[in-house]
C-alpha cells in the first residue's frame, strides 16, 4: 500500500515541470518551476530580494557620485558610476 501511494505521488509530481521534485519541494528553485509550487515561490522571493538589493546599491552609488560633485548625465557622473560597478 505504501509503495502504491508513493508511486502515485511521484507520478503526480512528474507533470509538475522539468524538475518535478525540486520544484515541488523547493529544494532547488529552477527558472521553470510552475506557479503554485514551493520552488516557484522561492524563486519569486529571491528575484524580489535581488531587485531590492540592486535598487539600494544604485541609490548608494548615485549618492556617492553626486557627493563628488558629478551631475547626473555628465561624463564625470557616468565615469563614476562605471567605476562603482567595477
Amino acid at each position: 500500500m505504501k509503495i502504491l501511494l508513493l508511486t502515485g505521488l511521484v507520478l503526480a509530481l512528474v507533470g509538475c515541470a522539468n524538475h518535478p521534485l525540486d520544484c515541488a519541494t523547493g529544494l532547488i528553485a529552477w527558472d521553470d518551476c510552475l506557479p503554485g509550487t514551493k520552488g516557484y515561490e522561492i524563486r519569486q522571493q529571491s528575484l524580489k530580494n535581488l531587485s531590492a538589493a540592486r535598487a539600494e546599491k544604485s541609490a548608494t552609488d548615485d549618492a556617492v557620485c553626486q557627493s563628488y560633485g558629478a551631475k547626473p548625465g555628465s561624463g564625470a557622473y557616468v565615469n563614476c558610476r562605471v567605476q562603482r560597478d567595477k
